[in-house]
């Protein structure tokens, strides 16, 4: 009997120590999840500054790419409509040294010919003059329509004198000194005319109070 209750004892004694164990094992593992939590967490936390930080990094360079195509796209555009231009214009050198040689040959040909003989030339130069014109008139050029009477353009044209003539409206042209040509949508060269400008004559007082 003393043996059984002594080995009962023994049990109970074991019973209590792998308890004891157990209870202390939970208790380390328990920490040591928490531990493990932790470091999981201060991982995850690293994770997403280093997320964030390769966001902002991927931001600036999608601007900095966006950025650098536009300027790509913009230049190219330029060195386009450049290149259109270039093609567009590409005889206003040569037409704008011709101008004054035509001008000349037009105020020949329209001057009366001192015999018959001369006639039969000016008739020839007239017609290469008419040929010229239309070659260049092909190419684009095209005289400013500068006529007396016509209001004054100061897009086309250039005075170089001013008239006061009362006849005539304020600002209108009352003389063509040269004609001027358009190249395209260009000026190749202004037209020079006299402008008229009226002067305003001031009322005296002496005629004011006599009316």
């Amino acid at each position: 009997m003393a043996e059984e209750i002594k080995e009962d004892i023994k049990d109970q004694v074991e019973e209590k120590s792998d308890e004891k164990i157990e209870a202390k094992e939970a208790k380390e593992t328990k920490k040591e999840k928490k531990e493990k939590k932790s470091k999981e967490q201060e991982k995850i936390e690293k994770l997403e500054v280093e997320i964030a930080k390769l966001k902002e990094e991927n931001a600036k360079l999608k601007n900095e790419y966006l950025k650098a195509h536009a300027d790509s796209q913009n230049f190219q555009k330029r060195i386009n409509d450049q290149a259109i231009k270039d093609r567009k214009y590409a005889s206003q050198g040569v037409i704008g040294e011709l101008i004054n040689p035509i001008d000349m040959l037009i105020q020949i040909v329209n001057m009366p010919a001192p015999s018959p003989e001369i006639q039969n030339y000016v008739i020839g130069f007239q017609m290469i003059t008419n040929q010229l014109t239309d070659i260049l008139k092909n190419e684009g050029l095209a005289p400013i329509e500068a006529k007396v009477g016509k209001e004054f353009d100061p897009n086309k044209m250039q005075a170089v004198e001013t008239s006061n003539d009362e006849s005539m409206e304020d600002n209108v042209i009352t003389k063509v000194m040269q004609p001027g040509y358009m190249y395209k949508d260009r000026v190749l060269r202004p037209a020079m005319v006299v402008v008229n400008k009226k002067v305003v004559k001031e009322e005296t007082k002496e005629g004011k109070e006599e009316e």
